[in-house]
């Protein structure tokens, strides 16, 4: 759990070495073998610096998690429905930031054993944001939740193959072609609200 502090820069610049910290041991550890001295450790800060922040490492893990959902809510709450289906590349440029400009978490993702758990948690918080965004604007479309589902977690394995292939080609280079890929699965999703009411 997180602790309520200020938040100047001074109590977010020790959350932000304490959560690269507990990235850089989930690479090698499972979470309930990491230890708050190992943490303060390599964070550079005292235990009691620690838990002036948080009551458990498990509550770094849920402090980084939420870091992710508030940017991808920051970015889906700025673009209109109608501007992503028209083009979703800047959209999905700006949801695939955290991960790409995040260094430590894009390692923590792709070589920690740990990363299924929060990974899944990132897919499917997504896939809800997505599906309100396209129930308020669309309506109720039977299947719809399984086909966004189908498109969030292509775009999270397709960060994942990037990193672990050692980044071979510019993301932005792969995000284009993407982007066509998405348009095309959103007027597929219009073809198949169209058949039920035509059904």
């Amino acid at each position: 759990m997180v602790k309520e502090v200020k938040c100047d820069k001074r109590s977010l610049r020790t959350r932000s070495v304490i959560k690269k910290a507990v990235m850089v041991l989930l690479k090698t550890k499972r979470l309930e073998e990491i230890g708050v001295s190992e943490i303060a450790k390599i964070a550079l800060i005292s235990r009691n610096s620690f838990y002036t922040h948080y009551t458990s490492v498990s509550g770094v893990l849920d402090d980084i998690f939420l870091d992710i959902v508030n940017r991808f809510d920051d970015v889906i709450s700025k673009y209109d429905y109608d501007e992503f289906t028209q083009n979703p590349y800047p959209m999905l440029k700006e949801l695939a930031s955290p991960l790409i400009d995040n260094s430590a978490f894009s390692e923590f993702v792709v070589f920690s054993k740990n990363s299924i758990i929060i990974v899944q948690r990132i897919i499917d918080t997504l896939t809800d944001r997505f599906y309100t965004v396209y129930v308020n604007k669309r309506g109720e479309v039977p299947n719809v939740a399984f086909l966004i589902n189908f498109m969030v977690s292509g775009i999270i394995q397709l960060i994942y193959k990037w990193y672990k292939d050692d980044k071979p080609v510019p993301f932005n280079d792969i995000l284009e072609q993407v982007s066509k890929i998405v348009k095309e699965g959103i007027l597929m999703l219009r073809d198949v609200k169209n058949s039920y009411i035509n059904a």
